[in-house]
């Protein structure tokens, strides 16, 4: 019996830890960059395991556009919004 609890809480503990490391690689960049001679800036989320990013970015009247994209190096990404325009952005140094 007490080796059944004890296997129960290592099963217990294993997922906790697991969860834990999922959770931990989400990366968040705040990027800023042009589109048609136009300033964006937002947030995009990632994975330490991918690079494969998404998120809102905005223009300065508020407009928002959902990008997806991918980490390319260096602290820049690119990709497009939803319709179909192209970016290239790097993280803010601000």
């Amino acid at each position: 019996m007490r080796e059944i609890k004890l296997m129960r809480y290592f099963k217990l503990l294993f997922l906790v830890l697991t969860s834990i490391a999922a959770v931990a690689l989400e990366l968040e960049y705040d990027v800023i960059g042009f589109v048609n001679d136009e300033q964006v800036y937002g947030e995009l989320i990632g994975n330490l395991d991918d690079t494969r990013v998404e998120g809102f970015l905005f223009n300065e009247e508020g407009t928002a556009r959902y990008f997806i994209g991918d980490w390319i190096g260096n602290g820049e990404f690119e990709g497009y919004d939803e319709n179909d325009e192209y970016y290239k952005l790097e993280l803010a140094t601000e």
